[in-house]
């Protein structure tokens, strides 16, 4: 059996930066980190794709959208619960990050050898993001933060900084609350819904906003956020999300991934939105980046970056 590994340039170009770029801290946990895999065999490959197609096709996949608070509720319970049964912070961990499964590069599905790799990857991935994008920001507000895994880990590294989580789960933001507690970092958690915007939460000065996976949940219903943000003026507003137009329709195993994305009416349009922002003179985009890697349905880690302009 013949393995592969992910290397330094592999990473550079994942994330659409160069080698000198990365980190002397992301080089030394890809070093440590097992980032084998090896290709499928082309009947793998087939039985992978057909698995993914049929259970696209089914009805276990419900759809994003406003109706779906009950859901993320309980499912932010559920780290929330972890943390206060005095787990570390891997209590905080996405249920969609799946162990042991095949991930999507280069448009093509590959098996690894570590069943944390995408976790390993995101690690990686995170941290150079951080490291790259919110050194000189007073504040980092994450925007639809979830079990706060991503804030958590930002701290680690920026412990001085103010961080606001946002999200309209009340669990997510008692775990940012929690944590702000429990480690002492500056951190707060704040009831925002996307769908519709609270004008009365301001952003302070040099702050960034980010989103990771958060809103591909808002389907086509994103104006009401982008017109909030328009407003807000952070200094840079970093999104990591699964973006339907980048995909190649024409190439199967990407094609799989806009049925899967249609099929949970994740978000669509936000792109073209951001252009026509651009042309206005209202926003400047600085950075579109397809993630070339994900999950075993989606990619879910490409970059689209841009800052209002006043």
């Amino acid at each position: 059996m013949s393995w592969e590994r992910l290397a330094l340039g592999d990473f550079a170009r994942l994330f659409g930066t160069h080698e000198d770029e990365i980190t002397e801290d992301c080089r030394e946990y890809i070093a440590e980190a097992d980032f084998r895999f090896r290709r499928l065999a082309d009947d793998e490959r087939a039985t992978v794709l057909r698995d993914v197609l049929s259970r696209i096709a089914s009805p276990e996949f419900d759809v994003a959208g406003p109706d779906r608070l009950a859901k993320w509720e309980r499912g932010w319970g559920e780290n929330l619960n972890g943390l206060r049964e005095g787990k570390d912070l891997d209590a905080l961990v996405p249920r969609y990050i799946r162990p042991g499964q095949p991930v999507r590069l280069d448009r093509d599905y590959v098996m690894p050898l570590d069943p944390s790799f995408e976790l390993q990857w995101f690690a990686v991935f995170r941290r150079w993001l951080f490291r790259t994008y919110f050194e000189a920001a007073d504040a980092v507000y994450e925007f639809g933060c979830g079990s706060g895994f991503n804030l958590a880990e930002c701290a680690r590294l920026y412990p001085t900084k103010e961080y606001v989580g946002l999200d309209w789960a009340k669990a997510s933001t008692d775990i940012v609350d929690e944590l702000g507690e429990r480690y002492g970092w500056r951190m707060r958690g704040v009831p925002f819904d996307f769908f519709n915007p609270d004008e009365a939460v301001k952003l302070r000065d040099n702050a960034v906003v980010f989103t990771v996976g958060a809103l591909e949940q808002t389907g086509t219903n994103h104006g009401a956020f982008v017109d909030y943000l328009l407003d807000a003026a952070p200094a840079l507003v970093v999104h990591v999300e699964p973006i339907v137009e980048w995909y190649d329709a024409d190439h199967p195993i990407d094609d799989a991934a806009i049925r899967f994305h249609r099929r949970r009416g994740y978000w669509s349009g936000f792109p073209e939105r951001l252009r026509a922002l651009e042309e206005e003179g209202r926003v400047r985009i600085l950075k579109t980046q397809r993630a070339h890697f994900g999950s075993l349905y989606i990619e879910g880690y490409s970059q689209l970056i841009w800052m209002p302009v006043e």
